[in-house]
């Protein structure tokens, strides 16, 4: 009885640790699968940056369950704190929520540009833009703001939609790319130009058409007026509070003055007396007469 006893105790105490085994296996798979970050080749990078620059200095992978991540620095002549970089992101199904190693794909609203921006930049004053554009994948948002420094930011975001078959399959994951750049010497337009000229080195897909309504594939949409490019820091909206843009004054000319007129010259009176010799000098008619005034007081 003694060993039965003993036996059953064993018995006991072994299910236990097989039960917490499994409870520990279970409970560690909800926590995220830490990621090792590994530098590639230049050559590896998921984008051809424009002609001109900015040049790539380095690209850092991250690979996850169902995504991976490069983080490619850029060159900089800013003098902003902050690294200039592109973020892009390559799903290769659908976005997880954060368990089983898997990265969240959210779909970024203009308030979530916001906070972005300003997190990028926190010593700037960044406004997002009102206007519409795309690129050759498709529209994509973005911030600019004025450093202290003197650089002008852009942070600018756009996530390349999925493709699903007509079963619901993922056939190709969203790619979301991410831009953080400033300069010192750079407009605008010269900023978002990493945006409006880089390609994906793979083909992800023919591009994408933004709308029914607006741009075709492959079309590029700037902010564009008659008057050019529209900078977003020339709207009366990223002027700072208490300040108005100044009106421009408008100064009249001065009139000449005006000749003054000559006084009338009086009709002489009085006798008409031949000069000799019947020339002409001042005061004389066409006829070589001078004609003498009548004395004061006199008929």
């Amino acid at each position: 009885m003694a060993r039965a006893s003993q036996r059953g105790r064993f018995t006991g105490v072994g299910a236990l640790a097989i039960a917490g085994l499994l409870l520990a296996g279970c409970s560690t798979t909800q926590v995220q699968t830490p990621r090792t970050a590994t530098t590639v080749p230049l050559h590896d990078a998921m984008i051809f940056p424009p002609p001109g620059g900015p040049a790539m200095i380095s690209v850092v992978e991250t690979n996850y369950a169902n995504a991976v991540r490069q983080e490619i620095a850029l060159a900089s002549n800013a003098r902003t704190p902050g690294e200039n970089h592109v973020t892009i992101t390559r799903y290769l199904t659908r976005g997880g929520d954060g368990n089983f190693g898997e990265l969240g794909d959210p779909v970024a609203d203009n308030q979530d540009l916001y906070t972005q921006a300003s997190e990028a930049f926190p010593e700037v004053s960044m406004m997002v833009s009102p206007f519409y554009v795309q690129n050759y994948y498709g529209p994509f948002g973005y911030a600019v703001g004025g450093a202290p420094t003197g650089d002008k930011c852009v942070y600018a975001r756009q996530r390349i939609e999925p493709e699903t078959a007509t079963t619901g399959r993922v056939t190709r994951g969203s790619v979301v790319i991410g831009l953080q750049l400033c300069d010192r010497t750079a407009s605008e337009r010269e900023l978002l130009e990493m945006m409006f000229a880089m390609r994906l080195r793979d083909p992800v897909f023919q591009p994408w058409r933004a709308s029914p309504f607006i741009g075709t594939p492959g079309t590029i949409i700037l902010p564009q007026t008659g008057a050019g490019f529209q900078n977003v820091l020339d709207l009366p909206e990223a002027q700072p509070r208490g300040t108005t843009s100044p009106t421009p004054v408008v100064q009249a000319s001065t009139p000449a003055p005006a000749a003054p007129t000559p006084s009338p010259v009086p009709e002489p009176t009085g006798p008409i007396v031949p000069l000799p010799g019947g020339g002409t000098t001042g005061g004389t008619s066409s006829e070589g007469t001078v004609i003498v005034p009548t004395p004061p007081g006199s008929n």
